[in-house]
Order: structure tokens, then C-alpha cells, then sequence
């Protein structure tokens, strides 16, 4: 076993750069190899991918692993998943750090089946000492935090949510090894021949800035005539509780709680919106939350970094106003 520490780098949608997640990642996988005299290398799989490796190591890892192969160009479970569990079993790393995206929760539990080893989805902490590795993750809304201790198999997965972690720095002129494997040879049982962009889709879960609007809003009308305005003033995009979807206000793409998207942007304000335990689940590790909402005593306020009692309809107006002006918008 080489006791490494892996980071799976997932591609971001420019091409040619690292996604936020795995800069995050490849911050943490540092400190820990640092921490445990060990080496942090970068699995990078995908087409097209190979200039990811210079980024890797301008971001502080030690080496590459590389599958650049035009078989990985779309992203399916057998071929990933097999391509990874080949180079694992070959060069045994102690740990692997992944993000918890939709993408990448299906790779990291599929490829802990296949490695019969154990797996942390959604987690918001890694730790690894020795052979001690264990995971921290929220359950019961955000009200219980758990730590999981991963058994003698290796490597661990741990899957963790963004902005758990400060993104690495970027070190310009940092160098390291990289080391080119293939495709594995396994029978693939699904091909994408295309993919199909869905009209209007929104990303919560990749977005910085998040304003979500609740029932305390009124109607469907407040809703659009206050939420939308002030997200663009802020440059976020807009979100909803499962109340207002449920009731036909907005699409379900745009719900965030734990029937919806689990988001953790770096600002979520949450508008009318009282702070049932289902929505905590979904937002409640944001960096910075502001609550703006008429009642005092409302569970959304025992979360928030700021929070404001008062009329949406009256304030919500005069907030996004003074943006603009700050802002030049």
C-alpha cells in the first residue's frame, strides 16, 4: 500500500480548469498528506483532460494519475468506475477525496461496491491519522453530526459537500509526476451517444450566491416580484422552499431542502422562509446566511449569520435598490 492521499479532480466548465470543489479538495488532501509525511497525488480521468495535471500540481499535488482517453468523453458508470478501481488496485492509496456532486455521488458509491471498501457521501470533514481515517457528516436535518470510522480497507472514499473547505493556492511554476494509464478493459454495458441540455434549467448546486424565497412571501406574484430582482442584484441565482413548490409557485428544479438541492453557496439569503428542519438540511452549511423574515421567534434566525424582522414586502424593495446603487447595477 502506497499510504497516498488521491484527489479525484473533476473538470469545471471552462475548459482546460480545475472545478472549485476539487481546488477545495486538493487543499485538504495537502494538509493531510503534509500532516502524515505521504504524498498527494490527483486522479484525473476524462477526454481532453491531460493539461489538467500541470494545474494539479500548481494547486499542491505531488503527482497525476491520467486517463485521457476519448472512450471517457461522456461519463457512464462502468467505464469510470472500472478505469478507476484498476488503477486503485494497482497502486493501493490509503484515501480518496471526492466531491459530493450528482455526478460524482453515484462514482464514489458505485466504486466502493466494486472495491468493497467503505464510503462517506456528503460528508463536510476528512481527517486521517496513521491508519485512523474517519469522516464527519450531518444527519437528522443538520441536528446530529456524525463521525465515521472507516474499517482496515483501503482506500477509504470520502465524497465531500462544497465549500467545506478554502480553495487551494495557486503556486505557478510547481511541478510533479505524472503517470499515464489506460482505460480499463471491462465490458460496458451503456454508451451516451448525446446529451441534451434541458431549456431554462437552473444549477443550484454550483451556484456562489443562492436568494430562496418562502410561504411567508404571500403569493406567487411576491414571489417573482421580489426574489428574482434581488437575486440578480446580487449575482446569485434564486431558489424556493418545498412549501411554495409543493403549491405550484415555482419548479421543482428550484427547490432547496432535503426533498430538493442541498446547496452550500458562500452567501444564501433566505426570504419568507420560516426554517422548517428539511430546508436546514439543504443549506444550512452556507458560509454566510441572511434571514429576512416578519417573525422573530422563526427557526430560520438560530442559523443565520444576519438576520432581519421585517416585511418582505417592504424590505426586499429597499435592499435591492441599495445593491444596485453599490454595485453600479
Amino acid at each position: 500500500m502506497s499510504n497516498e492521499i488521491w484527489v479525484y479532480i473533476e473538470p469545471a466548465k471552462q475548459a482546460g480548469a480545475i472545478a472549485p470543489v476539487s481546488r477545495e479538495l486538493l487543499n485538504k488532501g495537502r494538509e493531510l498528506a503534509d500532516a502524515n509525511g505521504t504524498k498527494l497525488a490527483a486522479l484525473i480521468m476524462g477526454s481532453g483532460v491531460a493539461a489538467l495535471a500541470d494545474q494539479s500540481f500548481a494547486y499542491g499535488a505531488d503527482k497525476a494519475y491520467v486517463v485521457d482517453d476519448d472512450t471517457l468523453a461522456q461519463y457512464t458508470t462502468d467505464a469510470y468506475v472500472g478505469t478507476a478501481a484498476a488503477i486503485i488496485k494497482k497502486y493501493e492509496p490509503a484515501l480518496l477525496l471526492t466531491g459530493a456532486t450528482f455526478q460524482l455521488r453515484d462514482f464514489s458509491a458505485a466504486l466502493g461496491a466494486e472495491l468493497g471498501v467503505g464510503v462517506s457521501i456528503d460528508s463536510t470533514d476528512a481527517q486521517m491519522s496513521g491508519d485512523t481515517i474517519n469522516a464527519t457528516r450531518s444527519s437528522h436535518g443538520g441536528n446530529v453530526i456524525n463521525t465515521i470510522d472507516f474499517s482496515p480497507a483501503r482506500p477509504a472514499i470520502i465524497a465531500v459537500r462544497k465549500q467545506s473547505f478554502a480553495e487551494a493556492t495557486e503556486q505557478s511554476g510547481r511541478s510533479g509526476e505524472v503517470v499515464n494509464e489506460s482505460v480499463a478493459a471491462i465490458d460496458q454495458r451503456m454508451k451516451v451517444v448525446g446529451v441534451n441540455a434541458k431549456e431554462g434549467a437552473v444549477n443550484l448546486t454550483d451556484a456562489a450566491i443562492i436568494v430562496s424565497g418562502g410561504r411567508g412571501l404571500g403569493d406567487p406574484d411576491n414571489y417573482f416580484k421580489l426574489i428574482p430582482p434581488l437575486a440578480e442584484a446580487v449575482g446569485g441565482a434564486y431558489g424556493a422552499s418545498r412549501a411554495i413548490v409543493d403549491a405550484g409557485w415555482v419548479p421543482y428544479e428550484h427547490q432547496v431542502g432535503q426533498t430538493g438541492k442541498t446547496v452550500s453557496p458562500k452567501l444564501y439569503m433566505a426570504v419568507g422562509i420560516s426554517g422548517a428542519i428539511q430546508h436546514l438540511a439543504g443549506m444550512r452549511t452556507s458560509r454566510t446566511i441572511v434571514a429576512i423574515n416578519k417573525d422573530p421567534e422563526a427557526p430560520i434566525f438560530r442559523v443565520a449569520t444576519y438576520g432581519l424582522v421585517g416585511d418582505a414586502s417592504e424590505v426586499v424593495p429597499l435592499l435591492t435598490e441599495e445593491i444596485k446603487k453599490r454595485t453600479g447595477g
